[in-house]
């Protein structure tokens, strides 16, 4: 076959055929496949020797970027990585988390777990929105607005916005003795007998009434009749609103646990600013007289008591001017501690709680001491109680004499200006274990674990009180931890005093040391890294079988171990879910 006939056969196949075509190619099936396979291998013959010929003339470099190399693979797809370097370049261009930690209460410590964290870096830009996580003293300067459920936006702060139902001293008793009230229960056996007296309340009248019916119903020596009245028109004189209401009870059941009085005492009572923490204005009094004369020096400007000379201002400095500024213009008495240029502090206050004083406290070797231990409720309203605490001793033998702070306040913020400070135990502070031990050694028949597990229960009260008030606008998202104070009485009752916000974290002894990183990190695994999931490392090539066992140990030791705690084990134990909706899907 010639190239003119080889041509002939080609226009025909192109062009359409008829039937009688049709006909005539089905009974010749050969002619197509032989003249395809002739043009293919002479096609075929001619390609090679011309790549072969081109390939001589390249340079070598040039020679290898051939399409079926890798190399050549990565030049044509350098902005699609191969998959086996995917994860290097992800780690390259890795974009940080942004944190902003305020000043004060032992901010270096924060800063250090959080240095843990390599996929988290520090900005200083507290305004800033690209700020993932903060952490302060306070919530002043937070814009809980901002906390939605975002794709491009996600912060979370350690606050809630309501936590005052709780932290203040006024709404915890007020919303404890709702929550008891529902329940038929009497709040009185959880906590002192305490009165609210608020001078800017419209229930302020009747409160000053009920409190001086009960103080004179229990007092040793009762007063005069006239005497009551001229206390209560005097009180009555710092009540802002001119109109009275009909005297109702502010509580349903007024008792007096026995524990609560002593024939030694002088009939003590504690007077406490409501929105101050770290035993900050707390003063003792043992008769009307005193009370009047306190409420008003505190409505003018009391002078804080001056614990030591190098520190006129009870151990609390003021922050830096820039960084007052950045934490927000909101006015509060309470909140905002005018610093003198020489002498003590002064604070003012309209709003007190008044709080029968346990003359029968439980004592070790004749010193008076308080429990602190840690709540935390998580973004999810998941509840949290920390499995250890510490407590807390003064550092003067307990007696009755109400002017010296050291015997009755055992707050590390106060207790650290005492000359006695640590000569006892270490920092002041002693473990449940401790206690456990000195317990036995004075033949006092009390398991701790049982007092541990009274605490538990009412700190669930307390959460369980503000179920709807705390998270109340349903912000996300919102974390924080609480420190509860509590007192054993001589007969080993556990009352619980009061709810910090913003606990003290200072490392102020080896037993802290220990204790309050361990709390912050395994918080931080509840709340941070739940939000933020740490990124997964790299793919590590495999060791050979002797190295293998060690690095299995490494992974799971923890930065901070607490002796009788596995390092792998998170300490805080859940107590239970504020959430509804978690609630009901549960049942």
């Amino acid at each position: 076959m010639n190239l003119s006939e080889e041509s002939t056969i080609t226009v025909e196949n192109r062009r359409p055929r008829n039937k009688t075509e049709t006909k005539f190619k089905s009974q010749s099936p050969q002619i197509k496949p032989q003249f395809t396979q002739s043009q293919l291998q002479h096609k075929k013959s001619k390609t090679k020797e011309r790549v072969q010929q081109k390939q001589e003339q390249l340079p070598n470099v040039t020679r290898k970027l051939n399409p079926k190399s890798t190399s050549f693979s990565k030049k044509r797809n350098q902005f699609k990585p191969a998959p086996q370097d995917f994860g290097l370049k992800v780690n390259k261009q890795k974009q940080f988390k942004q944190y902003y930690v305020g000043w004060g209460n032992n901010e270096a410590l924060v800063k250090r777990v959080m240095s843990k964290r390599t996929q988290w870096k520090e900005t200083t830009d507290s305004s800033s929105m690209f700020v993932n996580f903060k952490w302060q003293q306070s919530e002043r300067g937070y814009r809980y607005e901002r906390l939605i459920v975002s794709q491009n936006y996600k912060q979370l702060v350690n606050h809630f916005e309501h936590h005052r139902e709780i932290s203040n001293k006024s709404y915890l008793i007020k919303n404890l003795s709702q929550y008891c009230e529902k329940h038929k229960l009497n709040v009185f056996d959880y906590t002192p007998l305490t009165f609210v007296i608020d001078f800017s309340d419209e229930n302020c009248d009747q409160n000053i009434t009920q409190f001086l019916k009960t103080y004179e119903q229990f007092a040793p020596k009762k007063p005069q009749a006239k005497q009551m009245l001229d206390v209560k028109r005097r009180l009555r004189g710092n009540f802002c609103n001119s109109y009275q209401r009909e005297s109702s009870s502010q509580f349903q059941k007024i008792q007096m646990n026995n524990t609560f009085l002593s024939e030694d005492s002088t009939y003590m009572w504690l007077l406490k600013p409501t929105f101050l923490n770290r035993g900050r204005g707390i003063q003792i009094f043992d008769n009307l007289e005193t009370l009047v004369k306190l409420v008003s020096e505190f409505q003018e400007g009391l002078k804080e008591k001056t614990l030591n000379q190098k520190d006129e201002s009870s151990g609390e400095e003021d922050p830096p001017k820039q960084v007052q500024s950045a934490q927000g213009t909101k006015k509060d008495p309470n909140q905002y501690i005018r610093q003198q240029p020489s002498g003590p502090c002064i604070i003012k206050s309209q709003s007190f709680v008044i709080q029968k004083y346990i003359e029968r406290p439980a004592l070790i070797n004749k010193r008076k001491f308080d429990i602190r231990v840690w709540g935390l409720v998580t973004q999810e309203l998941d509840t949290y109680f920390f499995q250890e605490g510490y407590i807390r001793t003064s550092s003067e033998d307990f007696t009755y004499n109400i002017e010296n702070t050291f015997v009755h306040l055992t707050n590390n913020a106060i207790q650290k200006y005492s000359k006695n400070y640590g000569e006892f135990e270490d920092g002041n502070q002693l473990s449940f274990k401790n206690y456990q031990e000195y317990l036995k050694s004075q033949n006092i028949v009390c398991n701790v674990e049982d007092l541990i597990n009274k605490m538990k229960e009412r700190i669930w009260m307390v959460f369980n009180s503000v179920r709807s008030k705390i998270n109340f606008e349903d912000r996300k998202y919102c974390f924080e931890i609480f420190g509860f104070d509590f007192i054993l009485d001589a007969d080993q009752e556990v009352w619980l005093i009061e709810v910090n916000t913003n606990p003290c974290i200072e490392e102020s002894s080896p037993l802290l040391k220990m204790y309050i990183p361990r709390m912050l990190d395994d918080a931080f695994k509840l709340t941070l890294d739940v939000l933020f999931p740490p990124q997964q490392q790299p793919h590590k090539q495999s060791l050979p079988s002797i190295y293998q066992l060690p690095q299995i140990k490494e992974e799971m030791h923890s930065d901070y171990p607490v002796i009788g705690y596995p390092n792998d084990e998170n300490m805080w134990m859940l107590l239970g879910s504020l959430n509804d909706r978690k609630v009901k899907k549960k049942k």
